[in-house]
């Protein structure tokens, strides 16, 4: 009898151990703050050229997103309202790009010099003013421009938020696009 107790407690050891040391031999996945899961590692323009890369294949794509409802709106499609609303989408995809970019810069510093290289200058620095023309058109449809009277936002006109697409959605970004992707594909050689 004795020997079987001694022969269960030492079984019961064994047992303990050996589920002890299965789970002792998992890797404990770490939780990192946003700001450490944005540093990047090595050359600060080749970390921004990549950020750029993806950020700008995401805005493009938003802007599509942005001409579709505004066809939508200009054809009948949809109402004013709808138009309005439907901007919702697009609009947390271009902050969420802009905060990305905001949490990039600041942890990741990037020299004073390489902002004055050619390549982010007259390149890089467009993907900035691509989100922020996006931005501002939003803005502008949803929430309407600055009286000079009143000093309060006023909705816009049919014919003013035409003119706005035509400016910024168009234009301003075409404008700064024709700028950023040679700069990119420069970046790639």
């Amino acid at each position: 009898m004795k020997n079987k107790k001694v022969v269960l407690l030492i079984s019961m050891l064994i047992l303990s151990l050996v589920v002890a040391g299965c789970g002792g031999g998992k890797t404990k996945n770490e939780v990192k703050t946003p700001e450490q899961a944005a540093v990047m590692e090595g050359d600060p323009l080749q970390n921004l050229i990549t950020k750029e890369k993806e950020w700008f294949t995401r805005l493009d794509g938003v802007r599509g997103d942005v001409k579709n409802i505004y066809t939508d709106w200009e054809q009948g499609k949809i109402s004013r309202e709808q138009f309005i609303e439907k901007l919702n989408g697009p609009k947390a995809a271009v902050n969420g790009m802009i905060k990305d970019y905001d949490l990039h810069m600041e942890v990741n510093p990037f020299p004073e010099e390489l902002k004055q290289q050619e390549l982010y200058k007259n390149g890089l620095a467009n993907g900035e003013e691509m989100r922020k023309i996006v931005n501002n058109f939003i803005f502008l449809i949803q929430e309407g421009m600055m009286d000079i009277e009143t000093h309060k936002l006023k909705q816009l006109t049919d014919d003013q938020i035409k003119g706005a697409y035509q400016d910024f959605l168009i234009e301003k970004y075409d404008g700064y696009k024709q700028k950023l992707e040679p700069a990119l594909k420069e970046a790639a050689k």
